[in-house]
């Protein structure tokens, strides 16, 4: 989310990290060099993980360190690409989204496979819901350092009181009932992105989801774009625009995630509709007092699928390049982010916008302060109830393509949900008949 950064052998460390970072050292000291590319992040991570990659180095002084951050948006064309020159990264820190895709190309390979006893550890300190994210076809691909879990609303609670509410809506309609009544001449009740970014369209698909909705059928092999569920979250948000909650629909398609956040965050829109972070990485307005909280629910599911409460993915995930010269300084690299230590780093140490993957991280004080919620259900053993992955498969980038454009062409008014959908979806099918032979 930030310029790219490029360092190259990282010397030295800061108080910040010390030497309470250092890992264990193998009877057998990996050495040589390693690339890592880095994809996506928060202000305040991408700013970190370089601070504990300095940790990294020095804790490991026969490694040198190669290490590229990249905005996580384009992710998918740079792996690609690299893998095609011959150019990828040793380790790739991408999302979970990825994995099917990138395994099925032979792009990067099973941890399991080439760990040894490090496996044992990573289980023993990540929340297993959350290690079983990094999994695919009974292989773990990927070590997960948190999740994000969508669909969320930030809600602007000056703005909820002014309107005659005493608690965030929990319905789809209450929700359009809010928006309308918290609407004023020079602030929208409410603000979603839809651009055709990887992120809008994983908000939308937590709507979708939520109302049983579902973008594959990996059983028949069949794009489900125009299922009832996807349909009518669609028309959900054609819904709030045309009710006059919104800002422009041109504005919709033109603002992404980060921009929807940054009108929430100065009190220009009275609610917005995001992942699990909603504000935290950017902040508000001083004046600003909000909350946040899960996506209202449909009234009723229209979908032909299982409703699910959530749809979630790491976008912090350490994966091997199936061309790594040296598996042995990458494991090293995947298991110093796999000590508590790194891991906390979410747990409010100093990140919150993360759902953390470390079991430590959960026990911090700085965490329970600013989402006392997650905590709680964290701790009752319901947090990730309900929720499933959000769509990973081999072609998804296809089909997630296609749905970008159906939601666009809605928004703006071009073509009905049904009609947007229903050819998003014959689109979509010829491109995974075409990847699936």
């Amino acid at each position: 989310m930030s310029n790219s950064i490029s360092r190259r052998r990282f010397l030295g460390t800061t108080a910040a990290v010390g030497a309470a970072t250092f890992l264990p050292r193998h009877a057998r000291a990996a050495s040589g060099e390693i690339s890592v590319w880095k994809f996506g992040g928060t202000p305040q991570e991408v700013e970190v993980w370089a601070q504990r990659n300095d940790a990294f180095a020095e804790a490991h002084p026969d490694i040198e360190l190669n290490y590229s951050y990249f905005n996580g948006q384009i992710r998918r064309q740079k792996i690609l690409a690299g893998f095609q020159t011959r150019r990828l990264a040793d380790v790739i820190i991408a999302f979970g989204q990825d994995i099917p895709e990138f395994a099925g190309f032979g792009m990067i390979q099973p941890l399991d496979d080439i760990a040894g006893d490090r496996m044992a550890g990573w289980k023993d300190r990540i929340v297993p819901e959350v290690f079983d994210s990094g999994m695919h076809e009974g292989k773990l691909y990927a070590l997960p350092t948190y999740v994000d879990m969508a669909s969320f609303l930030a809600v602007n609670l000056d703005a909820l009181e002014e309107a005659g509410f005493d608690r965030p809506p929990e319905t789809w309609s209450e929700l359009r009932e809010y928006a309308k009544a918290m609407t004023k001449p020079d602030r929208p009740g409410i603000a979603f992105p839809a651009t055709t970014a990887p992120v809008d369209i994983n908000i939308f698909e937590g709507l979708a989801y939520a109302n049983g909705g579902r973008i594959f059928d990996e059983e028949t092999g069949k794009v489900t774009l125009n299922d009832p569920g996807v349909v009518d979250a669609l028309q959900f948000y054609v819904d709030l625009i045309s009710d006059g909650s919104t800002p422009a629909a041109t504005s919709l398609t033109e603002t992404f995630f980060r921009d929807t956040a940054q009108l929430f965050g100065q009190g220009r829109s009275a609610m917005w509709i995001g992942l699990s972070w909603l504000n935290t990485p950017w902040g508000v307005n001083e004046d600003v007092r909000w909350t946040g909280v899960p996506f209202p629910r449909p009234d009723a599911p229209t979908g032909s699928y299982e409703p699910v409460s959530a749809i979630m993915d790491g976008t912090a995930m350490l994966m091997v390049s199936s061309r790594a010269e040296n598996p042995e300084a990458a494991l090293d690299y995947v298991d110093f982010w796999s000590q508590d230590k790194q891991l906390e780093i979410w747990g409010g140490q100093p990140e919150i916008a993360r759902i953390p993957a470390g079991k430590a991280a959960w026990d911090n004080p700085e965490l329970a302060e600013a989402w006392p919620n997650w905590v709680k259900a964290y701790d009752a053993g319901t947090l990730f109830q309900g929720a499933a992955e959000m769509p990973r498969f081999i072609g998804v980038s296809a089909i997630e393509s296609a749905l970008g454009t159906a939601i666009q062409q809605a928004v703006l008014g071009q073509k009905s949900p049904q009609e947007a959908l229903d050819e998003a979806t014959a689109a979509a099918q010829g491109q995974i008949d075409l990847i699936r032979g």
